[in-house]
């Protein structure tokens, strides 16, 4: 699956909101957003991860060419920079702890007995992803770019917007109503349509709508990962520690 089943292995989670396990899916008109300025100041202010988190729960369902395969996974955010992965079969036993902070890159992969180790920026030369990607893959409006709100038109109740993150060039289908991406394409160059993100089922808790259904394309291995939350909890004030496996083989990333 190339660089998606990389990403599933960092990433395969969503944001959070306040204290909930399932709230019920909210329409346009719940959360109707009027006025560019207003509008700008939703897109712009929704992004979750400007709060430390705890996602507790989350199923996760990969197809491929492999067949079907699903799992559990958590993770867990501590501002600024520091994020814990656990990814867990349907009996709850973790095969993987991927641990982020900063530039460091450390995976717990307990299924082989490897620790992996590194700098982040392996993942951007190997895999064409960068860590900045992360809150985009799971439904933030992330863009090196400045928006100007006064240039906002939105067009049967959709908006296009352009943007790049760390020269990597990112298109969002934003819904005027709820102030979030519904469709978001990154594209590392012109041609490039390969990878596309859906967010569907919104959920709504302490004014921010988030994805509860979010769907990872990836088209030229014919791969889908769909991610569903669970249980979240965010504002989140607990901490994060990451124990190296005892007698791991250790392995370099570079």
């Amino acid at each position: 699956m190339r660089k998606i089943a990389f990403i599933l292995s960092i990433v395969l989670l969503s944001y959070g909101c306040a204290t909930t396990k399932r709230s019920p899916k909210i329409t346009g008109s719940d959360a109707a957003v009027t006025g560019r300025d207003n509008l700008y100041t939703s897109i712009t202010s929704q992004n979750l991860t400007g709060r430390s988190f705890f996602i507790e729960k989350a199923e996760f369902r990969v197809q491929s060419g492999d067949g079907v395969k699903t799992g559990l996974g958590t993770i867990k955010f501590l501002m600024p920079d520091k994020f814990l992965i656990s990814l867990k079969s349907n009996a709850g036993i973790e095969v993987a702890r991927i641990f982020l902070k900063g530039d460091s890159l450390f995976i717990n992969d307990r299924f082989n007995k490897r620790m992996y180790y590194g700098s982040t920026s392996y993942l951007k030369r190997k895999y064409g992803v960068t860590t900045s990607l992360l809150p985009v893959l799971l439904g933030d409006y992330v863009n090196d770019m400045k928006l100007d709100s006064s240039r906002i038109t939105c067009s049967n109740g959709r908006l296009d917007i352009l943007g790049i993150i760390n020269n990597v060039n990112v298109k969002y289908l934003i819904d005027c109503e709820l102030g979030k991406s519904i469709l978001t394409i990154p594209k590392e160059s012109e041609d490039d349509d390969s990878l596309e993100i859906r967010y569907t089922e919104f959920l709504k808790a302490s004014g921010i709508n988030i994805p509860g259904r979010i769907e990872i394309i990836e088209k030229q291995s014919n791969t889908v990962i769909e991610i569903r939350i669970q249980k979240i909890v965010s504002p989140w004030d607990g901490g994060i520690d990451f124990i190296p496996g005892k007698q791991y083989d250790k392995i370099h990333l570079q």
